[in-house]
């Protein structure tokens, strides 16, 4: 059950800067490939800063508006796993109280996976991050 589906590309906000990759920094490849793809797509990195404050809680400031754009995060695993987890979470969230159209995230290597994979029984804990992920995405519908 997929919670955030990407867009169609027919269905995608091309036009008057519809379209915003952000990138966290828990790892440098993470900015590298995020720069590689919007070069490639003919657009700009999004502006955003992302850094952990003295007692190590994640910051996240979006410094551009996404209001009704189509958002993609790239994102890619550092040796701080749940850094990584965290930054993805907080960047996603910001989005959508941004009124984003879309947020798509982009994580070539998703954590906690191979531990799945090794165990027999006990949780499955990225069934809990993809959970935790749909959720800072989500829409809310309040009356």
């Amino acid at each position: 059950n997929i919670c955030l589906q990407p867009p169609s590309i027919s269905n995608m906000n091309h036009t008057k800067g519809g379209l915003v990759i952000f990138t966290a920094n828990s790892h440098p490849s993470s900015r590298e490939m995020g720069k590689r793809i919007a070069e490639r797509l003919g657009v700009e990195l999004g502006k955003v800063q992302v850094y952990q404050e003295a007692n190590r809680e994640t910051r996240v400031q979006v410094q551009e508006s996404v209001r009704g754009k189509d958002v993609f995060v790239i994102q890619t695993v550092s040796k701080d796993v749940n850094t990584t987890i965290m930054e993805m979470l907080i960047l996603v969230y910001a989005c959508r109280t941004s009124c984003a159209r879309s947020i798509t995230g982009v994580l070539p290597y998703f954590p906690y996976s191979k531990q799945c994979k090794m165990r027999k029984r006990g949780s499955i804990v990225t069934k809990l991050i993809a959970s935790m992920m749909c959720k800072a995405g989500e829409r809310c519908y309040e009356a």
